[in-house]
């Protein structure tokens, strides 16, 4: 299944990344582009995600983060 999860904050971003590590392909939203960019090079801001779980769900695949609202189309 594939997900857009909406906010890439405290809430948005655990909820994201365990989706992806149960097996559904997500892409993390959040309009602002130096968060995408952090998430992107696999450096976590929230203390309940480690940067090691977020860069195994990027390097499976399985999660991806944008701030262009045009790529969630589809």
């Amino acid at each position: 299944m594939r997900l857009v999860v909406a906010g890439q904050g405290h809430v948005g971003l655990p909820l994201a990344v365990r989706a992806a590590q149960v097996g559904h392909h997500v892409v993390g939203y959040d309009v602002d582009p130096h968060r995408v960019q952090q998430l992107t090079a696999g450096q976590s801001y929230v203390r309940d995600v480690a940067s090691e779980r977020l860069r195994a769900v990027l390097d499976a695949g399985v999660y991806s983060a944008t701030a262009d609202a045009a790529a969630l189309a589809g």
